[in-house]
């Protein structure tokens, strides 16, 4: 199946693009964005994924215009947007 993939602010630099059409088994989002680390370098695996594989508490998922949880079974087409939220004053 293929999913579209949009990165928004510091992953999308660490992803060096803002947006890829990705190839993938069908599964969960958790399974994806696991993939997806394999995919790029280590910088972004870590950005994406804690120590334990686990997709980051700090980020945002988004499949379509619904906030995704990991557990979210993707289906061929979707669209997932990836954001990790900035904070300053």
């Amino acid at each position: 199946m293929h999913v579209t993939v949009h990165y928004l602010a510091q992953i999308k630099r660490a992803a060096g693009c803002g947006s890829e059409i990705i190839e993938t088994l069908p599964g969960t989002l958790r399974d994806f964005l696991r993939t997806l680390a394999d995919r790029h370098d280590s910088s972004f695996r870590a950005m994406l994924l804690d120590n334990s594989g686990e997709p980051r508490k700090s980020l945002l998922f988004f499949v379509g215009d619904e906030h995704a949880e990991p557990a979210r079974q993707l289906q061929d087409g979707d669209a997932i947007m990836i954001l990790a939220p900035m904070a300053g004053g």
